[in-house]
């Protein structure tokens, strides 16, 4: 579901996804570019929440890209490193919104001609340790 509101898209879970117990993750949103304004940047955010603690390493790698232009070359140079609970400085830290959430910088793209097909967020952590207690609300795209 994408709601619009703002100067943002809101890509959202029908229910919100909860993590419980697992060792690692893969979440992926996609959107048309042909749905966003044209000649506008934009930055995609992961709307979250931490359910009391969440892992002893915190980390995951997150990649925004156009799926059917970007080698994967390209898009390991765009993996930026993400601490959800802002505890590993040397990566992108979340902010609490106004409502109560989290939210992280996942990544950023220009949106040309609106012609670029789908562009798609990712968010893996592929670390063999437990992880648990992550709430999510969905992928928010903002104009900036």
């Amino acid at each position: 579901m994408v709601n619009r509101f703002g100067n943002g898209y809101l890509t959202q879970i029908p229910e919100v996804a909860k993590l419980k117990w697992i060792n690692c993750f893969d979440i992926r949103g996609k959107m048309e570019t042909r749905i966003l304004s044209k000649k506008t940047k934009y930055v995609a955010y992961l709307v979250f929440r931490l359910k009391n603690e969440f892992f002893h390493n915190n980390i995951a790698d997150a990649v925004v890209r156009f799926v059917d232009s970007q080698s994967h070359t390209k898009v390991d140079e765009r993996t930026s490193l993400v601490s959800l609970s802002g505890r590993k400085p040397s990566a992108k830290l979340p902010s609490k919104r106004g409502d109560g959430w989290m939210e992280i910088d996942m990544g950023n793209f220009f949106n040309g001609r609106g012609e670029d097909g789908d562009v798609e967020v990712r968010l893996m952590d592929k670390r063999d340790h437990i992880k648990s207690r992550l709430i999510v609300q969905g992928i928010e795209f903002q104009s900036e």
